[in-house]
């Protein structure tokens, strides 16, 4: 399978760092962007742990993922493992009856923009270097 790459590793690194019961809401831009919700959701067999990123809107009184991620955490490195967004009607799994590859890697590939745009957005700061 394929892992985030090395920043958005130490990006989903500092958020998990702050969670707190498990559970982070950040939101520094007074309603400029969608806060960002992170939680630890469950255990998976061959993770240490998964988590749940995910931006929520409302449609109609109903909370809409606009998206939500999934991650799995193994040897400290994060596997992106589902995604979904309710304003278009997906929702895709890396790991079903076989593991799909293809898709992971295109998670993979969003996931890595997604989370910078989630640093430039809320203005966070990440340390550089190894």
């Amino acid at each position: 399978m394929h892992a985030l790459n090395k920043q958005a590793k130490k990006i989903m690194e500092a958020l998990i760092a702050q969670l707190d019961d498990g559970y982070l809401k950040l939101d520094n831009t007074k309603g400029t962007y969608m806060p960002l919700i992170v939680e630890k959701v469950t255990d998976e067999p061959g993770f240490t742990a998964v988590y749940s990123l995910a931006h929520y809107g409302e449609q109609n009184g109903d909370l809409m993922a606009d998206p939500e991620m999934t991650f799995g955490e193994c040897d400290h490195e994060f596997f992106p493992l589902s995604f979904r967004n309710d304003y278009i009607g997906v929702y895709q799994e890396v790991i079903t009856e076989q593991v799909y590859l293809k898709l992971q890697q295109e998670l993979v590939e969003f996931a890595d923009m997604w989370l910078q745009n989630v640093v430039d957005q809320q203005n966070l700061i990440i340390q550089q270097g190894a």
